[in-house]
């Protein structure tokens, strides 16, 4: 296969990740990762799913988890990395898709919470909540790099 042939195959394998996206946020908070697992086991009945995904996703779901909580205690996205496991083991197991079609609608109603609360917070309060995160930053930055 030529390189020109490998590009226009990476082109059209972007776009159907995109189409995906678009379809997944299309999806109704609270069912999208359940319509994602049974999207997903659907094409691997057809065998449109490579089959090193499953392997992957069963071997590198726990191993993320795990060195997720490893990293707990020092900065950095640890709490991301414990997500993207969890992400990975969503697509292979119904009860942990819709554990994060919970959560999703839990944190999305949280979000428009405080959301709601910040625009009907005054100017004045904001700045200061502002200043006070940007200091707080500051601060840890100063802390981390300069001891």
């Amino acid at each position: 296969m030529g390189w020109l042939e490998r590009i226009k195959r990476t082109i059209e394998k972007t776009k159907e990740g995109w189409r995906h996206w678009r379809t997944f946020r299309e999806i109704d908070e609270g069912h999208r990762y359940q319509s994602r697992y049974h999207f997903h086991q659907r094409r691997r009945r057809k065998g449109l799913v490579s089959v090193y995904r499953r392997p992957f996703s069963l071997v590198c779901g726990p191993l993320l988890i795990i060195a997720g909580f490893v990293f707990i205690p020092t900065p950095g996205p640890s709490y991301t990395i414990i997500a993207i496991g969890l992400w990975l083991l969503a697509g292979e197991f119904l009860l942990l898709a819709r554990l994060f079609d919970r959560t999703g609608v839990r944190l999305g109603r949280l979000g428009r919470w405080i959301k709601g609360v910040w625009r009907g917070t005054p100017s004045a309060v904001k700045i200061l909540v502002v200043l006070a995160l940007a200091a707080t930053l500051a601060y840890g930055a100063y802390k981390l790099f300069a001891g």
